[in-house]
């Protein structure tokens, strides 16, 4: 019975033996499964902009102060009304006519309109034309001549930020589209007026002021409001496009440093074959204008080509998940 036992432990190991032996040689010599990624080149519409966030403010914002202290006997406007220029906005009393007129009150209604005819209110006056943006009395309150009562702006603007090194795609009257983070359903158009001089450092880094005039100012539009602005640079209709991501520099064919497609730059893809048994093609194309994320294809590519882009394959991970695979790094090496 024991030599019979030892020679079946013996063929076992055998076995195993060449189980392994087998598996290492054909895992040696197996080739990685090469499986693509495939997009169908075809004609869209391609928007070249630069993003920015910004907010909402008056471009000229002026504080109304009363000329004497006294008591407000009447508000005329109210916030968000539009007003002119040497529009009459409040009537006050004097602390001195405030106190006859009440005086004159006691004695009955008669008195007191005689006093009101013959001692007449003082009038608040708007500065400038423009929407008043605040209100900041009641009638019957009484106020100094430090005290503000109404905040009136001539124009609501959208003042963004953008980045230095998108300054150069910027430019004086631009067109320009804006959100409403609180409206982002709705998009409201403007143009560039004005661009800073001198830079701000926020979170360390390099920005610009960028003042952006609606065309129209709707009427949810309100001082304070963040907003997403997009600088439009081109919009190029009905070409053909292809992303980004499925080519690649002829400089990182070429084992050099990796670099940005631009525009006008030659770049390689790979197409696949109308036989399924002929290997994709590698095809040079000539690249027009591009956002970043997808390129104009001016040269190279028909509508309908099928592109390729070569995914990672699995092999490498499951040869490195077993613990017999020679493709495994020893204990305590990283991969």
């Amino acid at each position: 019975m024991k030599p019979t036992r030892t020679k079946l432990w013996v063929v076992l190991f055998l076995i195993v033996v060449t189980a392994i032996g087998s598996y290492v040689y054909i895992a040696k010599n197996r080739k990685p499964e090469i499986t693509y990624k495939e997009h169908t080149i075809r004609r869209d519409d391609l928007e070249i902009s630069v993003q920015a966030t910004g907010a909402i403010q008056p471009e000229n914002r002026l504080v109304v102060k009363p000329q004497i202290a006294g008591r407000v006997d009447e508000i005329l406007v109210q916030e968000g009304q539009k007003v002119r220029a040497g529009q009459l906005l409040a009537r006050m009393s004097s602390n001195d006519r405030a106190a006859l007129i009440d005086m004159a009150r006691s004695a009955g209604s008669e008195e007191q309109k005689r006093w009101e005819d013959i001692y007449k209110p003082s009038p608040v006056i708007a500065p400038l034309g423009g929407i008043v943006i605040s209100k900041q009395v009641e009638r019957g309150q009484t106020v100094g001549t430090g005290d503000t009562v109404f905040v009136i702006s001539d124009r609501l603007i959208v003042l963004a930020q953008v980045d230095e090194t998108d300054l150069g795609k910027i430019s004086l009257g631009q067109a320009v589209e804006i959100r409403v983070d609180a409206y982002s359903d709705q998009m409201v158009t403007g143009k560039v007026i004005r661009i800073a001089f001198e830079s701000k450092q926020v979170n360390n880094v390099t920005i610009y002021e960028i003042r952006i005039l609606p065309d129209d100012v709707p009427s949810f539009m309100r001082s304070g409001m963040t907003t997403s602005v997009k600088f439009i640079q081109d919009k190029k209709q009905n070409v053909i496009l292809a992303p980004a991501s499925f080519l690649k520099s002829k400089q990182d064919a070429k084992g050099g440093q990796s670099g940005i497609i631009k525009s006008g730059d030659e770049a390689l893809t790979l197409v696949k074959a109308s036989n399924p048994k002929a290997p994709p093609e590698e095809r040079v194309v000539t690249v027009g204008a591009t956002n970043g994320k997808f390129l104009e294809i001016a040269s190279g590519l028909s509508e309908g080509d099928i592109i390729l882009q070569p995914q990672a394959s699995n092999t490498a991970e499951e040869a490195s998940s077993n613990p017999f695979s020679p493709m495994r790094p020893p204990k305590g090496r990283k991969k």
